[in-house]
């Protein structure tokens, strides 16, 4: 008489080939999400530092100058208060440009990565707010 077995269930090779081929894509995946969770944080900085030289352009417009100007001033006082990932502070600000530093804050991010707005060459005769453009250091 011969035995018909039914075998059920999966052999510990099959198992170890899965759990490999888990590893392998979260191996992959892990980093890439990783990565778009920091550009997601980035983008915080960038949308505050919009709305900052939205407002000193308004600012520039008014008063023929940058100098002493402030987020209050320009209106951004509660997007940089309601930041979670960056500190921000406006630096070599006169008649014709500004700087603002968005620097991270927590462990998330390289330390002391910036990204900063250079704003430069207003003209207050020609009513002209000048140009900028970003910068990222650190990351």
């Amino acid at each position: 008489m011969h035995l018909i077995r039914n075998h059920k269930g999966f052999t510990l090779l099959e198992l170890m080939v899965v759990v490999i081929i888990v590893m392998v894509l979260a191996g992959i995946a892990v980093p890439v999400y990783m990565h778009y969770v920091r550009e997601a944080k980035k983008s915080e900085a960038y949308a505050v530092i919009d709305a900052a030289v939205a407002g000193a352009k308004v600012y520039f417009q008014r008063n023929e100058t940058f100098e002493n100007g402030t987020f209050t001033l320009w209106l951004a006082q509660d997007d940089v208060d309601n930041a979670e990932y960056f500190t921000y502070a406006i630096s070599d600000d006169d008649a014709n440009g500004f700087t603002i530093t968005a620097t991270e804050s927590g462990d998330w991010a390289p330390a002391g990565a910036t990204i900063t707005w250079t704003q430069e060459d207003a003209s207050a005769q020609d009513g002209n707010a000048g140009t900028g453009e970003f910068d990222e250091d650190g990351w």
